[in-house]
């Protein structure tokens, strides 16, 4: 970008405090520091609305997850596959992979802590991962997870042994 005049204003005679300046040196670079920041300020403003915004979770609960009768290769009810990719917050009990961890990086969300129901079916399963580098200890009681939800099958081999995964942004 270049300002009418600055060009031939700006040149070593024309620096303040030299002698034969008329200062038109420093009105230029003052009108130009001043478009600079008018564009840094109108290009930042424009980029702000493109960011896109924190979305609130869709509140869901096992009664959802959990409401058919899963099985294998079946179409799944649209307003389970309706959450695929979307920040959800749903509510259960910790479980971990394995007895005895402590710092866990993967953990179950489950709906019945006790086991009172027998074991649970794959569409009453979270298996939510914690954020790369971090853990968290198994909490007591009903928690409120929220992270981005991942519907569908998950096959090792022939068999299925999931359909929901998380990846947890918060616990509460």
């Amino acid at each position: 970008m270049s300002l009418p005049h600055a060009d031939e204003c700006l040149r070593d005679a024309d620096l303040p405090g030299n002698p034969g300046s008329d200062g038109c040196a420093t009105r230029s670079r003052t009108r130009l520091r001043g478009v600079r920041r008018a564009a840094t300020t109108a290009l930042a403003l424009a980029c702000l609305s493109f960011v896109p915004r924190g979305e609130d979770p869709v509140e869901t609960s096992f009664t959802t997850l959990a409401g058919f009768d899963f099985q294998p290769g079946m179409t799944l009810p649209a307003e389970v596959t309706a959450l695929d990719g979307k920040t959800v917050m749903v509510q259960g009990f910790m479980q971990p992979e394995t007895d005895g961890e402590t710092d866990l990086t993967y953990f179950l969300l489950i709906n019945d802590a006790c086991g009172c129901q027998g074991t649970p079916k794959l569409n009453e399963i979270v298996y939510c991962a914690m954020p790369d580098g971090e853990t968290t200890k198994l909490l007591p009681g009903i928690v409120k997870v929220t992270g981005t939800l991942y519907v569908g099958e998950e096959k090792e081999g022939e068999e299925v042994v999931g359909l929901y995964y998380l990846d947890v942004d918060e616990i509460h």
